[in-house]
Formats: structure tokens, sequence, C-alpha cells
């Protein structure tokens, strides 16, 4: 029993690290992919071979992938997300630096809560979360006081990105309404087929070009980490951590990333961080604490069951 605990202890740490390595490392690897690529062709073909070896696992592992009419309209919502908030995504990371997307996208478990409480009549959206969510908000506000926002194109990238979180919190709750119950990976594979149909139309109708793969350049590699670590393993891990170890993980997930990415892209991507930058994503953070409840009066009584579902509601949507 002892070491049945140790082992469950271990793998959950271990997805916990990935998560937090995948998803502060995605937006670098978004950057990255445009490098010798458009982003119409790098998500393109980031998605087409994370299906391809999605549907490979599936039949490995043997999970079914459903092709009935609930499954068709889950998909469909699902697509919402991964082509519209994808594609908002890559062709937004042409203006911003990578790790504003990293911030961008920390705010989704609101729009979800937010969706969720006007579309489901769920959710608990109450005067405390609509101050957080503007604490947040004025932190975007300061970011976007940049010189790269105020003097350059940043603000196509910031409106895409928001575009991309609205689109992502609005699939999350679609998906959720229609009730469609199956593996999660089967799910996600089912979407991701759904979906490269029109990451195709979107690259014949804005780019339309066979690109010639510079293996010497990052693009290329990028791609292939995003489409096996980005939209699968990451995934999984994912699914994981809340099994195990319940939302309050997820909600440290999303507070900690965004700070890794901005690190990693000064770091390796030479992106500037600017007292503009560091204060609005501060006060983006702090909002998105607040939102969680995650102060002291919370973490006294996290093991609370009651406590613990009303975080897992607010990430989810429910």
């Amino acid at each position: 029993m002892s070491s049945t605990i140790k082992s469950s202890a271990f793998n959950s740490s271990a997805a916990f690290a990935t998560i937090i390595l995948v998803w502060s490392t995605t937006p670098l690897g978004i950057a990255w992919s445009n490098e010798t690529l458009s982003p119409a062709m790098a998500v393109l073909l980031r998605m087409s071979l994370a299906a391809c070896v999605g549907w490979v696992v599936l039949r490995l592992w043997r999970i079914p992938l459903y092709w009935h009419a609930s499954a068709l309209r889950t998909y469909g919502y699902s697509t919402l997300g991964i082509f519209g908030a994808m594609s908002c995504t890559y062709f937004g990371a042409l203006y911003i630096p990578s790790g504003w997307i990293s911030i961008l996208f920390s705010l989704a478990p609101v729009t979800s809560n937010f969706f969720a409480s006007r579309l489901l009549g769920q959710g608990d959206f109450d005067a405390w979360r609509w101050a957080a969510f503007i604490l947040s908000f004025a932190g975007l506000v300061v970011i976007c006081m940049d010189d790269l926002v105020m003097h350059e194109e940043g603000w196509k990238g910031i409106l895409l990105l928001l575009a991309a979180v609205t689109l992502y919190g609005l699939s999350g709750v679609l998906v959720q309404r229609e009730q469609f119950s199956a593996h999660p990976l089967s799910i996600t594979v089912g979407s991701l087929i759904t979906s490269v149909p029109m990451f195709v139309l979107s690259w014949w109708i804005v780019d339309g070009y066979l690109p010639t793969l510079d293996w010497s350049s990052r693009s290329p590699w990028s791609v292939m980490y995003l489409a096996l670590f980005g939209s699968l393993l990451g995934f999984a891990c994912y699914f994981y951590v809340v099994k195990n170890r319940g939302a309050t993980a997820v909600a440290m997930v999303t507070l900690v990333t965004p700070v890794l990415a901005l690190y990693l892209g000064n770091v390796l991507n030479a992106e500037p961080l600017t007292v503009h930058v560091v204060a609005g994503s501060a006060l983006v953070l702090t909002g998105l604490a607040m939102y969680y409840r995650l102060g002291w009066s919370y973490w006294r009584s996290r093991r609370s069951p009651a406590a613990t579902a009303g975080l897992k509601a607010s990430l989810s949507g429910e």
C-alpha cells in the first residue's frame, strides 16, 4: 500500500511538472514555428501530425473513436476552439512576444466561467470574481501601454489573442453542454480530425504555397514538439492531474506558467521585459489569484470537499 501511494504521488508530480513545462514552452514554440513557416502552414502541420499520431495511439490502446450525432456535435464545438483559437493565436504571435500569449491565455478559465454562467446558468460569477476580472483587465491595459502596442502593431496581436481566448472558452462550454461521454483522448483525436479540413482551407486561402522545410531552422522542430507534446502529452497530463490532485493544482499552473513563459521568451528569444509588461502581468496574475480565491483563507480550507468542488467548478465552468 505504501509503495502504491508513493508511486501515485511520483506520477502526479511528474504529470504536474510536465504540464508546467509544456504550457510554459508552447508560446515560444508557436513563435519559433512562424520563423520559416507561414502561420497557416505551421498550425496545419502541427494539428495534422497530432491527429495522425493520436489516431495511432487510439488504435494501439484500443480506444474507440465515435462518429454518431452527439460525437460529431462535440467535435464541431471543439473545432471552434481548436481551429478558431489556434488560428488566432498563430497569427497573433506575429505581432507580440511569445510570453504575452501565456499571459492572455491565463484568462481562459475566466472566460469559460463567464460563458457557463450565461449559456448554462452555472458558475458563480459573483461580485468578487467581477472585481478580480476587472483587476486582470487593468493589467492588460497596462501591458497595452507598452511601446510595442502603442507605436507598432502589437495591438493586432492583443486583439487576436483576446479573440482566441474567447473562442477557447466558448468552445469548452458548448462541449460541456453537449454532455458527450467518451475517453478524453478519443474526443481530442476526433476533434483534431474534424479540424484539419478547416486548417487546410485556411492555408489554401491565406497562403496556398507548399513550403520547403528548412531543417536547419527551429520551425519544423517546433511544429513536431507542439504536435507531440503540446497537443497530446500535455492534454493527457492535464486530465491526470485533475483526476489525482484536483483542480487546485491546475489553478496553480495557470499562475506559474505565464511567469516562466515570459522568462523563457526573454532568455531564449531576446524578448524585452519592460516595466509595463512586468507591472501589467503582475496585475493580471493577482486578479487571477483573487478569482481562484487562492488566499490564505482558501488554503486553510482547501482540504474541505466543498472548497475543492467549488474551485473545480470555477475552472470547468460548472
